[in-house]
C-alpha cells in the first residue's frame, strides 16, 4: 500500500511540475479503446492497439488534482490495510489491478450506451474493488477486528465492509439517477462488481480464512 500510493503521488508531482500532460495522455477514452479492441480482433498483433489498451491501467495512474488524489489515496489507506490484514499485501496489489479492468470496462460500457464522450482518470474504480474484495471476506470469513489507522481502536469486520456498501450504494443511486458531476460513477460500480466477483471465487474455494490460510495463496498473510 505505501508503494502504490507512494507512485501515485510520484506520478502526481513529476506531472505537475514537469508538465508532461498525463492527466490526458493516460486517460481512458471510450472510443478510442473500443476501436482498439476492432482492430485487434483484425489483426491481433497491432502494436498500437495494445498501447491504446494499456489505457485501462495507465489511467489510474494520474489524477486531476490535488483533492483528487489525497481522496483516492486515503480510502485506498483504509480498505487497503484491511484487505492486507486478512489476504495479504499480493492479493491488494492483484485486485487494484484486475479491477482496474473491470472498472474501466463498465466505464466503456456506459459511456458507449449512452452516446457520451467522456474520459475516466483515478484510481478510484481499482479502489472500490479492493473495498468489494474485502466487504465480501468480512462477511463470509471469520475474520479479525479491522484496525487501520485513524482508527482508534479495532471494530467489528462487518462494521468496516458496511463502509464499503454505504459507498458502493451511493454509487449505484448517482449512476441510475445519472447525476454525473465529473465523477465516474459506472467506473466506481465495475470495480466494487469486480472486487465482489473475486471475493466470491476465492470464498468458493476457500470456504474459511483458516483454510485460505493455510494454502499457497494465503501463505504470505501477515508478512
Amino acid at each position: 500500500m505505501i508503494g502504490v500510493s507512494a507512485l501515485l503521488a510520484a506520478v502526481f508531482v513529476v506531472d505537475s511540475v514537469v508538465g508532461l500532460g498525463l492527466a490526458r495522455r493516460w486517460a481512458l477514452f471510450p472510443s478510442t479503446l473500443v476501436r482498439a479492441f476492432e482492430t485487434l480482433r483484425a489483426d491481433p498483433g497491432a502494436a498500437a492497439a495494445w498501447a491504446t489498451v494499456g489505457s485501462v491501467w495507465t489511467s489510474v495512474l494520474v489524477h486531476a488534482d490535488l483533492g483528487h488524489l489525497a481522496s483516492n489515496v486515503a480510502f485506498f489507506w483504509f480498505f487497503g490495510t484491511l484487505l492486507a490484514q486478512i489476504a495479504g499485501n499480493r492479493w491488494v496489489v492483484a485486485t487494484f489491478l484486475l479491477t482496474s479492468l473491470s472498472s474501466g470496462l463498465a466505464f466503456v460500457v456506459q459511456q458507449t450506451q449512452g452516446g457520451a464522450g467522456g474520459a475516466v482518470i483515478g484510481t478510484s474504480g481499482a479502489i472500490s474493488g479492493v473495498a468489494g474484495l474485502y466487504v465480501l471476506l468480512a462477511f463470509r470469513w471469520d475474520v479479525p477486528d479491522a484496525h487501520a489507522w485513524p482508527l482508534a481502536r479495532p471494530i467489528p469486520p462487518a462494521q468496516a465492509a458496511l463502509v464499503g456498501v454505504l459507498a458502493a450504494a451511493m454509487d449505484v443511486y448517482m449512476l441510475r439517477q445519472g447525476l454525473a458531476s465529473g465523477v465516474a460513477f459506472a467506473a466506481h460500480v465495475g470495480g466494487f462488481a469486480g472486487g465482489l466477483v473475486l471475493g466470491a471465487l476465492l470464498t468458493t474455494f476457500y470456504p474459511t480464512w483458516e483454510r485460505f490460510q493455510r494454502s499457497p495463496l494465503g501463505s504470505r498473510v501477515g508478512a
